[in-house]
C-alpha cells in the first residue's frame, strides 16, 4: 500500500470517494477488489472512474483509466479473477438502463464483458467518461495545484496524528511546495 500511495498520493478509499460510481451499497462484495486495484495499477495511470456490479450473481469491480478497462473480483474462496481490455482493442461499448439497475456490454472483437445490476443513477456519467476516453479526448483530472493542496492537507492530517515530526512535516511540505 506504501508503494501505491507514492506514486498516487492517496488511498484506494480516497480513490474511490474521487471516482467513485459505487452507488447506495458502496464497496459491498467488492472491498477486497479495491484493496488489491493498487497492485495492478501502472505507474502513473491515472483512473477516471470506478463502479461495482455483477457478472455471473459474483460482485466485480469495474475500473476505467486513461489506459485500460480492468474487471476485478477478488473473493475469500474462489480467488483473484482479472480482466483487462486496452482501450484500444474495445469495439463497441453498449449500455442499458433497466427499472432498478443498468447493464454495461463491453465487445472486444469475439470476447464480450457484460456488467449487470450497476447503480442506474450513474451510468450515463460513466459512459460519457467512457466515451470521451475512447475518443481520445482527455478527461479533466485534478490540476497540480489541487493535488498540491491535498497533498498539504494529507502531511497536516499526518503530523497533527503524530506520525510526523516537525522536521519531517517541513522537509515533505517543501518538497510539495517545490514541486518535487
Amino acid at each position: 500500500m506504501a508503494d501505491f500511495e507514492a506514486y498516487y498520493d492517496y488511498t484506494p478509499e480516497e480513490l474511490v470517494e474521487r471516482c467513485g460510481f459505487l452507488g447506495v451499497w458502496g464497496c459491498l462484495g467488492v472491498g477486497r477488489a479495491l484493496a488489491y486495484l493498487p497492485r495492478i495499477l501502472i505507474d502513473r495511470e491515472t483512473v477516471l472512474a470506478i463502479t461495482r456490479g455483477f457478472i455471473n450473481l459474483r460482485p466485480w469491480l469495474m475500473v476505467f483509466t486513461d489506459l485500460r478497462i480492468i474487471l476485478l473480483s477478488r473473493g475469500y474462496v474462489l480467488g483473484l479473477k482479472l480482466l483487462e481490455i486496452p482501450l484500444a482493442s474495445v469495439k463497441m461499448v453498449y449500455h442499458h438502463l433497466g427499472p432498478l439497475f443498468g447493464e454495461i456490454v463491453l465487445s472486444c472483437g469475439e470476447i464480450q464483458a457484460r456488467l449487470g445490476l450497476v447503480n442506474k443513477k450513474s451510468l450515463p456519467s460513466l459512459m460519457t467518461i467512457l466515451a470521451k476516453t475512447l475518443a481520445g479526448e482527455k478527461i479533466q483530472t485534478e490540476t497540480e495545484e489541487v493535488k498540491r493542496l491535498n497533498l498539504l492537507e494529507r502531511l497536516a492530517r499526518l503530523k497533527n496524528q503524530g506520525a510526523l515530526t516537525e522536521a519531517e512535516f517541513l522537509a515533505q511540505k517543501k518538497k510539495i511546495l517545490s514541486g518535487r
